[in-house]
C-alpha cells in the first residue's frame, strides 16, 4: 500500500504518526500516570516491531532510533523517588538510555562521528564554543516559565556534572545525535530537524506548561542546527546541562 509514495514522504509520515502517538501518550500521562505508562510502553514496542517490517534500511533505523522516545519518559515516570535523591534520579535513569542508545548505535552500525563524537573542524568552533553562553539567559528564562524549587544536593560541582552528562550529554545524544542523523536520511533536512525538535517538545508535556513545550522547541531547533552546522553535539550537550544548572541549581537560590 506503500509503494507508490515516495521515500522521502513515507519518512514525514511515519515520523508524524509516531510524534502523534507520542502526544497522545503524554497526554495520558497527565491524565493518568499509568495510563500514561501503558500507552509508552505500546509505542514503544510498536516501534520495535515495526522497524522489522520494513525493507527500507534506513527507514527501519529511524523506527528502531524512535524507541528512545517512549523509554525516556518511561524511565522517567516510572523510577522510584523514595530511595534516591533526585540528583541520583537524574543519573540512574541516564544509565538504560545511554544502553539503549549505544545498543542503537551498534546495531545500526553507525559511526560515532555520525552522532555527533566528532573532531571539531576549526571553522566551526567559534559556533561550537557560542551556543554554551547561551545558556545562562536560556536557563534563567525557562526558570521564569517553570519555577521549580532548588534541587538538593551536596555538592555544586558534583550536581553540576551530573546535569551536563545525565541530562545534557544524554538528551543530545538521543535527539540531536542518533534521532537527527536518522530522521534526516529519510526525508529532507529540515523536516527531519522540525520532527525531532518537536518530538522533544511534546516530551516536556510533562512540565505542565504549553509555554515551556514552546521554548522546548525553539530551543531543541537552534541545537538542531548548530548539530547540523558544526556536525558535532559537544557544544550544545554542555550549553544543555548549564540551562539545567541555572534552572534547578542556580536561579532557584537567587529569588
Amino acid at each position: 500500500m506503500w509503494n507508490h509514495i515516495k521515500p522521502s514522504h513515507l519518512g514525514i509520515y511515519v515520523g508524524i504518526t509516531y510524534l502523534f502517538l507520542i502526544a497522545l501518550a503524554e497526554i495520558l500521562t497527565v491524565e493518568d500516570a499509568r495510563i500514561g505508562i501503558t500507552a509508552h510502553i505500546f509505542i514503544l514496542f510498536a516501534t520495535l516491531i515495526h522497524s522489522t517490517l520494513t525493507s527500507d534500511r534506513n527507514l527501519s533505523a529511524f523506527i528502531l532510533s524512535l524507541v528512545l522516545a517512549p523509554l525516556i519518559r518511561i524511565l522517567s515516570i516510572s523510577m522510584p523517588l523514595t530511595h534516591f535523591s533526585r540528583i541520583s534520579w537524574f543519573m540512574l535513569i541516564s544509565i538504560p538510555i545511554f544502553i539503549a542508545i549505544f545498543t542503537c548505535i551498534y546495531l545500526q552500525g553507525i559511526k560515532l562521528g555520525d552522532v555527533g563524537f566528532s573532531k571539531p573542524i576549526l571553522r566551526n568552533i567559534p559556533l561550537e564554543c557560542g551556543v554554551i553562553p547561551l545558556a545562562v539567559p536560556l536557563g534563567f528564562a525557562e526558570y521564569q516559565i517553570l519555577k521549580p524549587e532548588p534541587l538538593p544536593h551536596h555538592s555544586f560541582i558534583g550536581a553540576s556534572l551530573i546535569l551536563i552528562i545525565c541530562t545534557g550529554l544524554v538528551e543530545e545524544l538521543t535527539f540531536r545525535g542518533l534521532l537527527q542523523y536518522n530522521a534526516t536520511r529519510v526525508m529532507s533536512k529540515w523536516s527531519g530537524i522540525l520532527l525531532i525538535s518537536a518530538i522533544f517538545a511534546v516530551l516536556h508535556t510533562g512540565n505542565l506548561s504549553i509555554l515551556d513545550c514552546i521554548f522546548a522547541f525553539f530551543v531543541g531547533f537552534l541545537f538542531s542546527i548548530v548539530r547540523e552546522r558544526t556536525g558535532t553535539i559537544y557544544g550544545i550537550s554542555i550549553s544543555h546541562g548549564l540551562i539545567n544548572i541555572i534552572l534547578f541549581l542556580v536561579a532557584p537560590l537567587m529569588q
